[in-house]
């Protein structure tokens, strides 16, 4: 479902979006980069898909990488071209399906801090799917379900459910079955998971939040 208000809120704190990180000690995206880079090559080209300031794909294109991104947030791309490490970036808003880019045009994906904007994933992983070589990775996090959450949905055929957020722009948090299920159904493999905590912010009411990273590939080409 499209929230308008998820854009304008980035919009908003475009400028203090990397201090904000920092003061949350929240840094997923180092270990996503951590988990990933063991299956990428220098001069191949990744998509960072709600590419925000850039700091999920940064350390790829210190790797290397062709870094491209897209992202709805103008104000986000601003301070990413000011960094001056992308390839290219677009003013794309990820609801908007089809992604603006050719089948098989990159090596890999990622898509970091993004989809817990999101409720049902597989339009998504599939269009991630058509755009990547095939062997190549997608990387991504999820705002994961506690696993008392998971017990209580467990009988939701959805695997997912909406929570409001202290800033107003409620997120869906995803269970690990959903997620397995997803990945399998379409021909996915996991090659790494790990959770991880990101702590509630010093100035507002927000509660800690339980995170997971994946690494995935097609099945066919692993061990390729």
């Amino acid at each position: 479902m499209k929230n308008p208000d998820t854009i304008s809120v980035h919009d908003q704190s475009a400028a203090q979006y990397d201090k904000q990180v920092h003061e949350y000690n929240s840094y997923g995206h180092d270990a996503l980069f951590g988990m990933s880079f063991e299956y990428v090559n220098p001069r191949d080209c990744l998509l960072d898909l709600g590419i925000g300031t850039g700091l999920a794909s940064r350390s790829f294109a210190k790797l290397g990488l062709n870094v491209y991104g897209c992202d709805g947030s103008a104000e986000m791309l601003k301070v990413c071209e000011s960094k001056a490490f992308a390839t290219e970036l677009k003013v794309f808003d990820l609801h908007d399906i089809p992604l603006p880019y050719s089948d098989s045009f990159f090596d890999h994906a990622i898509c970091c801090g993004v989809l817990h904007f999101f409720d049902d994933l597989e339009i998504i992983l599939k269009e991630v799917l058509r755009i990547i070589k095939p062997g190549g990775i997608f990387a991504f996090t999820i705002a994961a379900q506690t696993s008392v959450e998971e017990a209580a949905t467990r009988d939701n055929p959805q695997g997912y459910f909406e929570t409001p957020t202290p800033w107003g722009v409620p997120i869906f948090k995803h269970s690990n079955r959903y997620i397995f299920n997803l990945l399998q159904a379409n021909g996915v493999d996991i090659l790494k998971t790990q959770k991880f905590l990101i702590r509630g912010g010093p100035d507002d009411d927000s509660e800690d939040m339980l995170f997971s990273a994946f690494v995935s590939c097609n099945e066919s080409a692993v061990g390729a």
